[in-house]
């Protein structure tokens, strides 16, 4: 069976143009996203405009131990990679409690998440505490310890304001 050069050429436009309206239905990973009424929702990779920074998660694995640090019983590793850069007019004070861990899958318990662990002296951890920089950008990882059995999670940023209020929440969503 021959097909004309022009039918083939029309498949290929219309096919084109398939792939090109599928694409616009999703939004792109390594966008810049901002919250809606109150939160923003992204998976691994999307990049969040907070009232104080960008950030990302860039990465999650599921390591046996980090640095000697191993899970307790019935707990696993959680190595999650995050990327921060100031976009604020002055040095920010950050913390690893800043990004908190939650699990979806084990019910809706009020229990359901956490912070990273605190590893001073760890060239690679997120520390506890330390300030950044206008302007600057720094990459850190932060080690969650939470059920074994879990494997649908999402960390989360919440803004805080020197006045003790509480603004946007965002939250980058992944599964094991």
């Amino acid at each position: 069976m021959k097909f004309s050069k022009k039918l083939v050429a029309s498949i290929a436009v219309m096919m084109m143009a398939c792939m090109m309206l599928s694409a616009c239905g999703k939004s792109p990973v390594n966008s810049v996203v901002t919250a809606k009424d109150g939160q923003a929702d992204g998976e691994i990779g999307t990049t969040f405009r907070t009232a104080f920074f960008e950030y990302s998660v860039d990465s999650v694995a599921y390591p046996s131990e980090y640095e000697g640090y191993t899970p307790g019983n019935g707990m696993q590793l959680l190595d999650v990679v995050i990327t921060i850069k100031n976009t604020f007019g002055e040095e920010l004070p950050m913390y690893n409690s800043d990004f908190q861990i939650q699990w979806h899958d084990l019910g809706d318990g009020d229990d359901d998440y956490g912070f990273g662990i605190e590893m001073d002296g760890s060239s690679t951890i997120m520390p506890s505490e330390y300030g950044l920089a206008k302007g600057d950008s720094c990459t850190y990882h932060i080690i969650y310890e939470v059920p074994a059995e879990s494997k649908e999670f999402s960390v989360s940023y919440l803004e805080f304001f020197s006045d003790n209020s509480e603004g946007d929440v965002f939250f980058t969503y992944f599964k094991k």
